[in-house]
């Protein structure tokens, strides 16, 4: 597959605009859809075409690329009313780039087969930061076959990509993956709480955290938002939300009862139902943070 090959992309919100851009300008033939059309405009500019509707996607698209909420919307866009397979040409390929479930993928996958259209099933990790600027990175559930007919896409937008397996693993590693990410960031809430109410500076917390033997990228990145009390969605709260409750499910279904982010559910539950769902992730220390004021007042 060359740079040539005839790209679609639906689904263009915080993550999928940014992506798409990312193609646009790297040359490749570009036609996106979206639900809410005033979020393609900025892709015309880049001279990408734009759709007007999901299935024209399809039909003019070798390569397919979703990226949407979760396996309900996945398989809707899909196969539901809009009938963006049935628009799609036998030999193409499906690049879903969602957080779904391993489940969802195989389902996916049986039913495009059927029809000889091909899944590769890519989620990546990274918020808005690092897909605007190409830095994401894929764990890919696919083929040998497969991925090196989509490598030139998915370079296009990712800094790194992880062969993980046959469809399903990469699927299987996002869900495992943001079991960690979820709960540090549930955890560095709790930590950035428990120092100030005792007198310490979150950002010089931060430097220490980063020091130490258990340093990473996360503290800095969603610690210096605590900083600046700035919340803005990068990764918005409601998406970590369904992200934690998938990891569960997915457990669940293999019999591994995940209690250990049992906790972090609660937290992020709490702090959506305090209105912060469309926040950033981080905002879930608005939370903790009212816990804190209810046992008691700050310390000098």
């Amino acid at each position: 597959m060359t740079i040539t090959a005839p790209t679609g992309f639906i689904g263009l919100g915080l993550m999928g605009g940014p992506m798409a851009a990312n193609l646009a300008r790297a040359g490749f033939p570009l036609t996106v859809w979206n639900r809410t059309p005033a979020k393609a405009e900025p892709l015309r500019d880049l001279g990408a075409r734009v759709a007007d509707s999901a299935a024209e996607v399809g039909a003019v698209s070798t390569v397919l690329i979703t990226m949407v909420s979760d396996d309900d919307a996945l398989e809707d866009l899909l196969f539901g009313a809009g009938g963006v397979a049935q628009a799609m040409s036998p030999g193409s390929v499906v690049i879903d780039m969602s957080t779904t479930s391993p489940s969802c993928m195989h389902r996916v996958a049986s039913r495009l087969a059927d029809t000889d259209i091909h899944l590769v099933d890519s989620p990546v990790f990274g918020s808005t930061e690092p897909a605007l600027s190409g830095d994401l990175w894929a764990v890919v559930g696919a083929s040998p076959d497969d991925l090196t007919r989509v490598r030139p896409q998915l370079d296009a937008m990712c800094a790194t990509v992880f062969e993980m397996g046959p469809v399903g693993s990469g699927s299987l590693m996002k869900v495992a993956g943001n079991l960690v990410v979820t709960g540090m960031i549930a955890l560095l809430a709790e930590s950035l709480t428990l120092g100030k109410i005792g007198g310490l500076e979150p950002g010089v917390m931060l430097d220490v955290l980063d020091a130490i033997d258990f340093t990473s990228p996360l503290w800095k990145g969603k610690g210096s938002l605590v900083v600046a009390e700035d919340y803005a969605p990068r990764f918005p709260l409601r998406h970590a939300l369904k992200d934690v409750r998938l990891a569960r499910a997915v457990g669940l279904a293999t019999g591994l009862d995940l209690r250990a982010v049992a906790g972090v559910e609660e937290d992020f539950v709490t702090a959506a139902r305090a209105g912060h769902q469309d926040e950033d992730v981080m905002a879930v220390i608005r939370t903790v943070r009212s816990t804190a004021d209810a046992d008691g007042p700050e310390r000098p």
